[in-house]
């Protein structure tokens, strides 16, 4: 496969090319399988593999790999806006910081270029690699780029408690394992909910199905401990850094009690919380909406282009 000096995700060239058209369904066309894999429903998703210091174009994660096997690998969700990475330090920080603790000091140097006029999200994978369950971590790294709206007002969402003991990953970190998330969101989902509360099994709020979660209780904006297993997300940290939030153990009577809530995550930014568990809520976040949106321009990389 040739490669891409610039990380620009260029085209597919020669076999590599055939053998990637094959592998797409009937309806995606000549310039697609170019350089876009199809997801079901015609998602154009571009993908990268880092390839000694290059971004290259890939296909998928080889079958062999444990981060498809078992879902051994950690991963950062970053937002594409306009062609630029935002909150890109702070994401890659918190990959090294991942990955360390998973015995693999190697860097991730930055992110594929995804076009100059981009706007979705850019998910790094760094996978376990090849070989046994209990064999070193080795550091395959993956990048895959979905284009879609970041940043935007979201409608408000209603969510629902879910009651099944949830077991995050010690750190918190981002794995590939989200079986738990996406089970719990399912049937959320199911009864009409737009997402699911998480309790770990001492029964300490850790976060909702895909974003951290902030209560207002007795007035006071809370957002769970890191302690719990909540993620350190890096619109979390922007939140605490713009009014007083307390990171609390908070539990199934805080919930009922708070008067407010909203989430957070890279792809919605914050978003309000309308209903909890079939309770009404008056939560009004529409300033810090706009902060952000605001901000997200002057918080990203540079753009690779001029």
């Amino acid at each position: 496969m040739q490669r891409d000096p610039q990380g620009s995700g260029a085209k597919i060239r020669g076999p590599d090319r055939k053998r990637y058209r094959a592998c797409l369904p009937a309806s995606a066309s000549i310039s697609q399988a170019d350089a876009d894999v199809l997801l079901p429903g015609d998602i154009p998703v571009k993908a990268w593999c880092l390839n000694s210091g290059f971004w290259e174009p890939c296909a998928g994660v080889p079958v062999e790999d444990r981060g498809f096997r078992y879902g051994m690998s950690v991963f950062e969700t970053v937002a594409i806006w306009g062609g630029r990475a935002a909150f890109l330090d702070e994401h890659l920080d918190r990959l090294a910081r991942a990955t360390n603790s998973l015995g693999w000091g190697a860097a991730v140097p930055g992110i594929p270029d995804c076009g100059r006029d981009a706007t979705g999200v850019v998910r790094i994978y760094v996978t376990a690699g090849p070989g046994h369950p209990g064999d070193a971590f080795c550091g395959s790294v993956y990048a895959l780029f979905e284009e879609c709206e970041v940043g935007t007002e979201f409608p408000a969402v209603r969510v629902a408690s879910s009651p099944a003991p949830y077991l995050p990953r010690p750190g918190g970190w981002k794995t590939g394992n989200y079986w738990q998330n996406v089970d719990a969101l399912a049937e959320a989902r199911a009864a009409g909910m737009d997402d699911v509360l998480l309790f770990n099994p001492s029964g300490a709020l850790v976060c909702a199905g895909m974003a951290n979660v902030f209560l207002e209780v007795g007035g006071v904006w809370k957002t769970p401990a890191l302690e719990t297993g909540a993620r350190d997300g890096v619109v979390r940290a922007w939140v605490r850094e713009q009014m007083p939030v307390e990171e609390t153990l908070l539990g199934p009577d805080d919930v009922a009690q708070c008067t407010a809530c909203f989430l957070t995550n890279s792809r919605v930014g914050v978003r309000e919380v309308s209903e909890i568990d079939s309770r009404p809520l008056a939560t009004d976040v529409a300033m810090l909406q706009k902060k952000y949106r605001e901000l997200l321009p002057c918080r990203s990389g540079t753009s690779p282009f001029p």
